[in-house]
């Protein structure tokens, strides 16, 4: 089980277009599946499986760079639903704009924390951030979008409510279940393999909502310009740090949780409102790709 979800993750962007190639040509079978809260199932699924590969004490280890976490998710909470009304501007239509502002309120995306592992940036600082913006995203991402002059379908308490049924309460369960470790350990091959899964279905699920046209290209220019920006924010807010942190501070700034995202389009503007998610997601997956790349590259004269 260990090889295979090994195997699965290393094919993880091919496995990404892929699945969303399947979505867009056949569409039917996943428009069926959100019609059925399926976006938000899946993603309640995954938020589990991400949980269970966090211990409270990991969490606990996170007071060291609190200060720079602190400082860090109160900015992000200012800055990128901002940066998401603007980009959102270039997209026509009320549905597909709620999809563009969902992703400057949707906390960090999960895989950043194993990219910034994998880059040689502080995991658990990562982590924290994963957490703590979690939290923000369900106290605040209803509030926010009204803010934003959203006109989501669902009220802002029903938009809380939904947020910690399907995040909250999976993140804390799963961060439970790694903590007391019935199991030994066994179970957390089967857990990532089970979350790499529902990462594909729930791709699979926003990507059926795709209309693609020749006009989509102006989505597709607002979606890169907030992931632009939002890697720019990474990038100054990691100054003056060293390395390792900097990392950690530049991968869960850019990468924003498209998942999570498109529960939060589904939930406040109905199903079709996730359709720009699922090329979203592409994006952000193969920057981190192309970030981690970047980063481990040996640079002349350091050893």
């Amino acid at each position: 089980m260990t090889r295979v979800a090994d195997a699965a993750e290393r094919f993880l962007l091919p496995l990404v277009i892929v699945v969303a190639a399947v979505g867009i040509a056949f569409p039917g079978p996943g428009r069926r599946l959100d019609a059925a809260n399926g976006i938000l199932a899946a993603l309640a699924v995954l938020v589990f499986c991400t949980g269970a590969s966090i211990t409270f004490t990991d969490l606990a280890a996170v007071r060291t760079a609190s200060r720079r976490l602190a400082f860090v998710l109160a900015v992000t909470t200012v800055a990128l639903p901002v940066f998401a009304w603007l980009a959102s501007r270039l997209v026509s239509g009320l549905v597909l704009r709620g999809g563009v502002l969902a992703a400057g309120v949707a906390p960090t995306e999960v895989a950043s924390v194993a990219l910034t592992g994998l880059a040689g940036g502080e995991a658990a600082l990562a982590a924290g951030l994963l957490v703590g913006s979690t939290v923000v995203t369900v106290l605040l991402a209803g509030p926010i979008l009204g803010l934003l002059g959203a006109h989501a379908t669902t009220s802002q308490l029903g938009l809380l409510g939904t947020l910690a049924l399907v995040v909250a309460l999976p993140l804390l369960a799963g961060s439970a279940t790694r903590t007391l470790d019935p199991l030994g350990g066994r179970e957390q091959a089967p857990l990532r393999l089970l979350g790499l899964v529902s990462l594909l279905v729930l791709l699979w699920e926003v990507a059926s909502e795709l209309h693609l046209q020749v006009s989509d290209a102006r989505m597709v220019a607002a979606l890169v310009l907030y992931l632009a920006c939002a890697a720019g924010l990474g990038w100054l807010l990691g100054l003056g740090v060293r390395p390792a942190r900097r990392t950690a501070v530049l991968l869960p700034t850019a990468m924003r949780d498209f998942a999570v995202a498109a529960g939060i389009a589904a939930s406040a503007f109905g199903a079709p409102a996730a359709a720009p998610l699922g090329i979203y997601g592409i994006l952000v997956l193969v920057f981190g790709a192309v970030a981690v790349h970047v980063i481990r590259r040996p640079r002349p004269g350091r050893a």
